[in-house]
């Protein structure tokens, strides 16, 4: 890329302002001086890969001038006009170090025309986009970061290294389903890299030396990711299982405790834990080596005890499982009555943590959407619109949302059990009639609810709204890269709590086949081909549970291949209308306990 001179490192404030920053830690005297706030630095991983696309373009359009004063300029043609990344793209264009050998690339002349033509590596691209759009920083402002881990360990790798081979498979298949390019063969470019990473983590984890060290895991964890991205639905779920089997056995031979010791190790430990949790969930299987040692008790923070929260409903569950396929009636009655008081307890635990939570994690309403729209062609109501009637949330970056969606489900999966245990107990009475299964529905009706209110955020509905940019702005985080509304990050957290959502017995028939196409949008226009695989589930819980413990006493749910929900699962939530914003948005009259 064309050398724009030395990055600057001064803070965002003095750099906004145009003035010499003393880059003085952890305030610049300019600012302290000035009695402004100090906006921060940028680190060294945005400095280097910064978006330099506007800057190189002025400085063309600059030099163009200059020309048109001694000679005459040329006729614009197609084959001599400026080629400039097309915005809707989303291709973020970070620049290289100037010892970057690509920069004499960026500069490549169509015709003997003076006027050049920009382009870009498309490798430069592509880790751009991933960067852009996974790596999520940690600040004052977003306090909780995702995959940041790789930016230390990225700028001490070697190319031909496994990390760096997994990182542009990720980045190739990423940026390929989400653009399309002429004489650019995406998934050949990825399969290609994905190859060699394969060969280069073989490797890695039979040498003594490298089996367990940083990048190794970083490695494994990226392979995952890529399966997500690139899923088919002949492979399904074996091949990201076994690449989080792979990374737990990595973090059981180094100690949780040792690979805590150091900021980058607590990262990966926390990302490896993160994968675990949809692992033991949807399995239904014990997380390996327990609990506890996943999540230190001491451990209060805010991440952490959703995850224990998590972690201790999937051994429950098993629990559950195990108590009444081998139980007699008359026999383990107590301890089924136990286990019920168990599932209620953790549940009430749960619903008090996020009650007690500080205005930082907590989620605001910014408006409702009124039910005055349906689909004319399907007839089915809100097919295919972004929201959903009700209430719109926006959270304070897109790691709190997610794990209060994660909280959500971990409550349902705790009412499915509930509600199972409740089958159990009744019967042979029909368990629908009982108060407990009132409560539990209650319950889960409650979570789907808040769920659907929270995917307008993770998709990026509410930064198109100029209503609400003006009191709610859009402060993301990521390591590069400009602020856009659509990310690939926050639907690919979201993706695990839309399957449960539309898998569960208490969810609306409107209500299943909106979270069904929110997954096609995620599949085809945000790129994680994985959300594809989910949506094929065919499954509904807790019904089906209740009928393989045979405490079924009403017509076999599953008729003709297709799963038809008891009218009764169906909660009708009640509509609320405060002042209006336009004919289908209204704004809350109360503003939430984050703002």
């Amino acid at each position: 890329m064309v050398y724009g001179g030395r990055p600057s490192r001064g803070c965002r404030t003095c750099r906004s302002r145009r003035i010499k920053c003393d880059e003085g830690k952890p305030t610049c005297q300019q600012c302290a001086k000035s009695k402004r706030e100090c906006g921060g630095y940028r680190s060294e991983f945005e400095i280097v890969h910064r978006d330099q696309t506007k800057s190189t373009v002025r400085r063309m359009r600059k030099a163009l001038e200059g020309q048109s004063q001694t000679q005459k300029p040329p006729i614009a043609t197609p084959s001599t006009s400026v080629f400039f990344v097309h915005e809707q793209s989303q291709l973020q264009t970070p620049a290289p170090s100037p010892q970057d050998p690509t920069e004499q690339r960026l500069l490549q002349y169509q015709s003997p025309s003076p006027r050049p033509s920009l382009t870009i590596p498309i490798a430069q691209r592509a880790s751009a986009f991933f960067a852009s759009n996974f790596i999520l920083i940690s600040s004052a402002n977003t306090p909780h970061g995702f995959m940041e881990h790789l930016v230390p360990l990225l700028e001490t790798t070697l190319p031909d290294s496994a990390l760096s081979y997994a990182f542009n498979a990720c980045a190739f298949a990423a940026l390929g389903n989400r653009v399309s390019a002429d004489n650019v063969d995406f998934p050949a470019l990825s399969l290609k890299q994905h190859t060699n990473a394969l060969a280069r983590t073989q490797m890695a984890l039979g040498d003594p030396a490298t089996a367990n060290t940083d990048a190794t895991l970083a490695s494994v964890l990226l392979l995952s990711l890529y399966e997500s991205i690139t899923a088919t639905r002949n492979v399904g779920l074996l091949a990201w299982r076994s690449h989080i089997d792979g990374a737990v056995d990595i973090v059981k031979a180094r100690g949780g405790r040792m690979m805590c010791s150091t900021r980058t190790g607590a990262h990966l430990f926390n990302a490896v834990r993160h994968l675990l949790l949809s692992r033991t969930l949807s399995a239904g299987v014990l997380p390996p080596v327990g609990a506890d040692y996943w999540v230190d008790e001491a451990d209060t923070s805010f991440i952490s005890t959703c995850h224990r929260f998590v972690l201790k409903t999937s051994e429950i569950r098993v629990e559950v499982s195990a108590l009444l396929a081998g139980s007699r009636r008359g026999e383990e009655r107590d301890r089924v009555v136990e286990m019920s008081k168990r599932v209620q307890a953790l549940d009430h635990d749960i619903a008090a943590w996020l009650a007690d939570l500080p205005p930082a994690y907590r989620f605001r309403t910014v408006c409702w959407i009124e039910d005055d729209n349906t689909d004319s062609i399907t007839g089915a109501p809100h097919d295919r619109d972004e929201v959903f009637p009700g209430r719109i949330d926006v959270y304070p970056d897109y790691v709190t949302a997610s794990a209060w969606n994660v909280a959500r489900v971990t409550r349902m999966v705790l009412g499915s059990i509930g509600i199972r245990i409740t089958a159990w107990l009744s019967s042979p009475v029909d368990y629908r009639t009982t108060p407990e299964y009132s409560t539990w529905k209650a319950i889960c009706a409650g979570n789907i609810a808040e769920i659907i209110a929270s995917v307008p955020y993770h998709l990026g509905w509410h930064a198109k709204q100029k209503q609400l940019l003006e009191t709610n702005p859009q402060l993301s985080g990521f390591v590069c890269g400009e602020e856009v509304p659509l990310k690939a990050l926050p639907a690919f957290l979201l993706i695990w709590s839309l399957v449960c959502l539309k898998t569960h017995d208490a969810t609306t028939d409107e209500q299943r086949v909106w979270a069904q196409r929110r997954l096609e949008f995620i599949a085809d226009s945000v790129g994680i081909r994985y959300a594809h695989v989910l949506n094929d589930f065919n499954l509904r819980f807790p019904s089906m549970m209740i009928r393989d413990d045979g405490q079924m006493q009403v017509p076999d749910v599953l008729l003709n291949g297709k799963i038809e929900v008891p009218v009764a699962l169906r909660p009708k939530l009640e509509p609320q209308s405060p002042e209006s914003l336009d004919s289908r948005m209204r704004m809350p009259q109360h503003g939430g306990d984050w703002g």
